[in-house]
This record gives C-alpha cells, structure tokens and sequence, in this order.
C-alpha cells in the first residue's frame, strides 16, 4: 500500500484488523538514497480520539522499520486512521506524510452464526450432536478447523477425501489447497453435491481442473467484475491485496456456461454473446445440491476479519434454498442487468 511519494507502508491483512491483537505496520524507503537520520512518528486514532501513538528510527540497510501497535478492543466495525510523519534533525517540516485507513472488527464475528447454525440442527433434529455429523470440513487441524473450535461451531474434520465415503452432511467445505491431482477425489465432491450437499471448495492450485474447469494462471486485472448483490461478494471485495499479487490461478467457464460467475476477469471485447470466462469465484446447482469455488487467496482464518467475514457470509448462503443456475443466455434481462442478481434469483424461463 504507497501512501506517499518517498515511502511504504505496509499494513498487515491491508489495514484490517481484529481487535485486542498486536498488528504490524511495516515501513520503508522508496527511494535509492534515503536520509540515514529519519525517525517516523504515528499515531493511531479514531475521529479525534488518539488510541496509540509512538516513534521509531528508519534504520538498517533499507532504511526500515516496524511499528508494533495493541489494537484497541471494539464492539463493532470501527473506522480508524493510522497517521504517520517522517521527520529529520535540522528540518522544520516533515520530509513526508499520510495517512492509512483501518478498519477493526470485533473478535465475535462467528458467534451469530454459530448461533443460527445450532439453533437450526436443534430445530431439525433436536440433538445438538448431530451438527458435526453435517458439517464437514476438510482442512488442516490448525486452519479453518482451529478457527471453528474457537468459535463453538461443532464440525467433523477429515483429513483427505476417504473421509467422504459413505456419509451424508450437509455442508462440505474445502480447504486451501487441499486437492491434489487425483480426479477421484473431485469426483466424491460432484457426488456428493448431486445428491443434495453445499460443498464449498477455496484457493486450489495443484490440480489441473477444478470441477471440469480448467485452472488458468492469470496476471491480477486492475478490478475483477462482482456480481454486486450476491451474498458472497460483500466480504471478499474486500481483498484489496489481489491488485499485487502476481498471479491469480482463475476457473474458466466455457461460453454459456450453467454456472454464476460471481468473481471475474471483464470481457476484452463488449458484446451479447456468451464466452468464456475466467473466473475467481462460482457458484452452481449441482443435482439436488450446489457447488461454489473460491479461488480468491483468503488471508489468515484466526487474524484476518476478512476472511471471518466471509465464512459467515459462506455458511449463511450454504443454508439458503438451493435453486437451478441458467445459462447466460437464459437469465433475465428485463428490470435490473442479471449480472447483479444472485443464482438464488435466477429461475428459467
């Protein structure tokens, strides 16, 4: 993130953060000769509230430094502003300034939907014991299956697809590159989802093809089109880092494809005619169940509210009615564009 014409600053997960952690802000010289006697002084408020505030020495081969800083606890979002200036022996102004945007969340994010969820399995069967038996997470023990025993959210955790013989859950969810080559083991999922599961599947990039799609590197495009008012677009527009990132591994959709593109690469070319597409983020009914790729790199589950944010975003909308995904060329075009509704709005005509 530049915020200024002479120097870096780097925020940890871009400026988002949760509350009652120590957040790291990393600052370095763009220039080739910068002066060796610098020291930035910054402060963090909160309208004119001043929460934390310090000074270090811009030091070593770089010319670098790291701000270390107590995140104040909140109860809900909380705009902030880090505001920074460089100062210098002998000068009487600044030698550079600006200010970063932060925004701090609760560290309660789960805890609603942990609620709905019990509350639902206890509707539906009345035993709390039975919700692990209908969330399965396939994942690493210290990934998102850390993040949901901190959070009460009971969940049956696998360690491969073996785990998905002969079981019937709800909600499967995917972690981040945990498929391999093996087309097997994306071929339990497809069952699985034909015969009624939500299965969610997040950033792979070991196999050639995700649910018949091919994996294609791509360059990160200056701004990926979103389906705007579709339930898992909220959150994950918020990884504003994917404008760095060097390559994006994209789903591509043969022309008019059965499947929502909720996250991609705009068209080259304007026109009306179904193409390929490219895409960071799908959702389709598949049988009686529904299948979404997330090939968005999610930052930490347990540090990042982004990454929070959207698993409740995820699991809200795994719970929702599960209808079939048209064809491009089978959405509605009347009232609003139907790039701006969500699969669960589209219906064939």
């Amino acid at each position: 993130m530049n915020l200024g014409a002479v120097l870096i600053i780097a925020l940890t997960n871009d400026g988002f953060w949760l509350s009652g952690r120590i957040e790291t802000v990393e600052v370095q010289w763009a220039v080739e000769q910068p002066p060796s006697d610098a020291v930035i002084v910054w402060r963090l408020v909160c309208g004119e509230a001043r929460l934390a505030s310090g000074r270090v020495v811009l030091t070593g081969e770089h010319h670098a430094a790291s701000i270390h800083l107590a995140v104040p606890v909140v109860r809900t979002r909380t705009a902030m502003r880090l505001i920074y200036r460089v100062e210098q022996a002998g000068k009487p102004k600044p030698i550079a300034e600006g200010v970063a945007a932060v925004e701090v969340y609760p560290d309660t994010l789960l805890d609603s939907v942990a609620k709905r969820l019990t509350s639902r399995y206890l509707l539906v069967w009345n035993q709390p014991e039975d919700l692990a038996k209908h969330l399965f997470v396939w994942d690493r023990p210290e990934a998102l299956p850390s993040l949901l025993r901190q959070a009460g959210i009971e969940h049956t955790l696998i360690p491969n697809a073996e785990g998905l013989a002969f079981v019937s859950p709800d909600v499967v969810i995917v972690g981040d590159d945990c498929l391999g080559a093996d087309v097997d083991e994306q071929q339990k999922l497809l069952d699985l989802a034909a015969s009624g599961a939500n299965v969610l599947v997040l950033h792979q990039t070991k196999p050639a093809a995700l649910a018949g799609y091919p994996l294609v590197r791509r360059a990160a495009p200056a701004k990926l089109a979103w389906q705007q008012e579709h339930p898992l677009a909220a959150a994950l527009q918020r990884f504003d880092s994917l404008s760095g990132a060097k390559d994006l591994w994209a789903a591509r959709l043969p022309s008019d494809e059965p499947a929502l593109e909720i996250a991609w690469w705009p068209r080259e070319v304007a026109g009306k005619q179904p193409v390929p597409i490219d895409a960071m983020v799908v959702s389709k009914s598949v049988g009686r169940g529904r299948l979404v790729l997330c090939q968005i790199p999610l930052g930490s589950w347990q540090r990042d509210p982004r990454s929070q944010l959207f698993l409740v975003d995820a699991l809200d909308y795994l719970a929702s009615p599960i209808v079939p995904t048209p064809p491009p060329s089978h959405r509605p075009r009347h009232a609003e564009p139907a790039s701006s509704r969500p699969d669960s709005e589209l219906v064939l005509p």
